[in-house]
């Protein structure tokens, strides 16, 4: 039997850190926390699970007895960190003043350099999110006769600690997919309580149409229940023969996909997760105002964008929609929408075109744009005040931490082709879909785990990454914790031949 050694196991010289002060913006740089800045160490973390199980008693037919009848949980506390500095001549230590809410990166690996943020690592990275001082212990400040490190020690509350890993790409339904794939989205089990409900077993993705020619394909439902497993398609009922399909999503308990002025729902089945028979809703749609893109705030809130600046929405997704903006803000084309919650909304499209709402839907305001003369058919939204907008042609990515009343741009490094989609999982780990079309069609996908600061397409973040023409969209598990959902992708798109559709999964392995 082979000995374990550090071939194997990770050891503490396999690990080193990073620091982002100020926390995962585009703006705040990541440092190295060795020769050029303070060393650091991570004493100790904790990750509460859950705040606790409680058992649900039920009385038994026997006197003073009682049945197990369930188990209900309580939220997790927040989780925890001891971080440990050591002091260093020439300025003074930053924890030894106040301090603004910051990220912490720990890198792991044994065969590259470790003090290399994007490609320094081939285990993964722990992420420290949003880390908040809530102590400090300066402890042993000076001795008779010992030369022994002065250290610091930091007590911090994160928002979450989570892992990031390789994502490892494959093609999924390649027999079931027979023309360009237009959006992908993952559903939850409506039916799990109490369990292991990682958000990634239902994925749902929608096809375009061939048109009315031979062989005519139609626009299809591809899904699978079992986590990319195995897959099935349905038709859509109803749906023309040249209409076209703009987008899939989750209303509860329905999955909606919208075409030309309509939209088609089915309910999914709370224990399987299959779709049923789809219904077509054209009620509240002005004709000639198309809608093109659809976000969901919640089961009351369904947010619809398209042609000529309009902007629909929906409080019951069987009853139709009725018009929150007719043209009023823009004229302009909308393609795209997100939003940060059931109030705060953003629309982009045409000619610069930016609009926003920050009480539902009930006013909607221009936003001045980065870019007049940009299409914008990529949107963002992690606050009332940041986010993210893409564009057509030159491939442009800007980002706004104000509300737009000022921008910068994301550089990514591509100059000619179209920023196609704009996703982010928290505020640390995003991605960028950019259609290349410097030389021909190639589709990329730019990740972060530094909040926008640095981007990267290739490995050891996105490893075997496969050649295709366009990345349409891009979708994450639906769940609430973050190490899952950071290391789950699913991409809509079209095929390296411009003919057929395509659909890969990125998973990152877990031993």
């Amino acid at each position: 039997m082979p000995d374990i050694n550090a071939d194997q196991i990770l050891t503490f010289k396999h690990k080193r850190e990073f620091v982002q002060f100020g926390g995962a913006e585009p703006g705040n740089s990541v440092r190295y926390q060795g020769s050029n800045a303070q060393f650091l160490m991570i004493e100790s973390a904790s990750v509460p699970e859950l705040g606790g199980v409680e058992p649900i008693w039920n009385t038994s037919k026997r006197i003073g007895k009682y049945n197990l009848v369930g188990r209900q949980a309580s939220p997790p506390e927040l989780p925890t960190a001891t971080i440990v500095f050591r002091e260093k001549h020439g300025a003074i230590p930053r924890q030894l003043l106040s301090s603004c809410p910051f990220n912490i990166y720990e890198v792991s690996g044994k065969c590259a350099d470790l003090s290399d943020f994007l490609n320094g690592w081939d285990d993964y990275v722990l992420i420290y999110e949003n880390a908040i001082v809530t102590e400090k212990d300066l402890g042993q400040r000076t001795a008779w006769d010992t030369d022994e490190a002065v250290q610091d020690s930091l007590g911090v509350t994160c928002a979450a600690i989570f892992p990031i890993g390789a994502l490892n790409f494959g093609e999924v339904a390649a027999p079931e997919i027979t023309t360009e794939v237009a959006d992908v989205v993952y559903g939850s089990n409506l039916n799990n309580c109490l369990g292991c409900n990682w958000g990634d077993q239902y994925v749902y993705a929608v096809t375009k149409t061939s048109g009315a020619g031979s062989p005519g394909y139609p626009v299809e439902v591809i899904y699978s229940v079992d986590g990319g497993q195995s897959w099935s398609q349905v038709n859509i009922d109803g749906f023309g023969a040249t209409e076209e399909a703009y987008a899939i999503r989750v209303v509860g308990k329905y999955l909606v996909v919208l075409g030309d002025d309509a939209y088609y729902y089915a309910e999914i089945d709370k224990n399987s997760g299959v779709p049923g028979t789809f219904s077509k809703v054209t009620t509240g749609f002005v004709a000639g105002n198309s809608p093109k893109d659809m976000y969901v705030a919640d089961t009351s809130a369904i947010f619809f964008v398209g042609d000529n600046g309009y902007i629909y929405k929906s409080t019951s997704i069987t009853a139709g929609v009725s018009v929150s903006s007719a043209g009023g803000v823009t004229t302009e084309n909308l393609a795209r929408a997100k939003g940060y919650d059931d109030s705060v909304v953003v629309a982009v499209g045409a000619s610069g075109a930016i609009v926003m709402t920050t009480n539902g839907g009930s006013t909607w305001a221009l936003i001045t744009s980065p870019d007049d003369g940009l299409d914008y058919q990529a949107v963002e939204v992690l606050s009332n005040t940041r986010f993210y907008v893409g564009g057509a042609s030159t491939a442009r990515v800007y980002y706004t931490n104000d509300g737009g009343a000022s921008w910068t741009e994301v550089g990514l490094g591509v100059t000619t082709g179209d920023i196609e989609d704009i996703l982010f999982v928290t505020d640390s780990v995003g991605y960028v879909s950019v259609t290349d079309t410097s030389s021909g069609n190639v589709a990329y996908v730019y990740a972060t785990w530094n909040g926008g600061y640095s981007w990267a397409k290739d490995a050891p973040r996105l490893t075997n990454f496969p050649t295709f023409d366009r990345a349409n969209r891009l979708a994450i598990p639906d769940t609430d914790e973050p190490g899952y959902a950071s290391n789950r992708i699913a991409i809509a798109g079209l095929a390296g031949d411009g003919s057929d559709g395509v659909l890969y999964l990125g998973i990152a392995p877990i031993v």
